[in-house]
This record gives C-alpha cells, structure tokens and sequence, in this order.
C-alpha cells in the first residue's frame, strides 16, 4: 500500500468512526476505545453519558438533533439538497431507514464513501456546501449545552477534524492555482508576463 492510500484510508476511517458519535450513545466496550484512542479526559459513567445521549440528539427529546435542516434554516438547505448529492454519487437512502438523510452520521458516513472511491470534487463541495455550514456552529452548540465532558470533547474533535479537513482543500486549490500559473507562465503566450 503507498502512503496515499493509507492516508485515503484513515480519513475514510476517521469519517467512519466519527458518524458513529452521533447515531447511538457507545457502549461500554466502545466507550473505553473511545477513550483511549482519543486519549479523552472524560470519567463519566456510560448511563450519564447516555443520558447526555438522549438529552442532546435524541430525535424524540434532544435539544441539538443532528439535522442540518433543522440546524440550518438561515442557509435554506433541505434534505432533497443533501439527496441530490446522495444521488450524484450513485447512492439512494432506503425509505425503510428510519433516520433523515441529512442527519450528522450520514453526512459523515457519506464523506467516508466519497473518500474511499476518490470522488474528491464531490467530497469538496459537500464539505463546503454543507458540512462546514452547520457543523462547527453546532459543534459549539453542543460544548455549551453538554452536561458531560465526553460530548465536549468529542465535538471539539469533530469540529477540529472538519476544520483541518476544509482547510487541506484550501491549501490544495492555493497549490492547483500557482501550478497553473506557473506553468502558464513558462507557456510562450504567458511569456510576455
């Protein structure tokens, strides 16, 4: 395996794992990985933590359902936005799928399939279009509104780790950019430069 493909890995990965934060409370088993692999502060206990679960994302009673067009009015964003993305890529969300479309953990777990098949235009404008709209705002939402330092942990890494993501394609297109000019420059029409 090159280096390329092992960083295209750990980011799907890393989509993969951080969906799952978002979808259920973790279990006793996941929780203890949680915390070593992210070498978390957080002692609570796994009920309080699923407590902090069901009173931040629970879709009968969270305060901060993961929804972006629940999260999302100001920008005018639908779930049929995130499905035409969805559909683009070849995908279609089973209607038996009791979660809406736009819901965090399959927004991320979308990333991580469009990381692994190398889509990455598509992975950009998803980034841009929808996830860092939301998602950073929501992620400082839920620091405020957490009653365990898990949760705030955990969406400081989320946060941290869309950021750094976002910013890669930044520096990427500032590279794509000088590389055109450059090689427009050495071109005998931008030669006259």
């Amino acid at each position: 395996m090159s280096i390329y493909s092992d960083w295209l890995t750990d980011r799907a990965e890393s989509y993969r794992i951080l969906a799952q934060f978002f979808l259920n409370p973790p279990d006793e088993e996941a929780l203890h990985a949680m915390r070593q692999d992210f070498s978390l502060d957080s002692k609570e206990p796994l009920e309080q933590i699923s407590e902090d679960f069901d009173h931040l994302f629970s879709l009968s009673q969270g305060i901060l359902q993961p929804i972006e067009s629940l999260l999302a009015p100001a920008i005018n964003i639908s779930y049929a936005d995130v499905n035409e993305f969805y559909a683009k890529a070849g995908l279609v969300i089973d209607v038996s799928y009791e979660t809406s479309p736009d819901h965090l953990s399959l927004e991320l777990l979308f990333m991580s399939y469009l990381v692994e098949n190398n889509r990455t235009e598509m992975e950009k404008k998803f980034l841009e279009q929808h996830l860092m709209n939301w998602v950073p705002y929501y992620c400082d939402q839920i620091s405020k509104e957490a009653k365990t330092e898990f949760y705030r942990e955990i969406t400081a890494i989320v946060k941290d780790f869309l950021t750094a993501e976002y910013e890669e394609y930044e520096e990427y297109e500032e590279y794509e950019e000088y590389e055109e000019y450059e090689a427009y420059k050495d071109d005998d029409y931008g030669a006259a430069l």
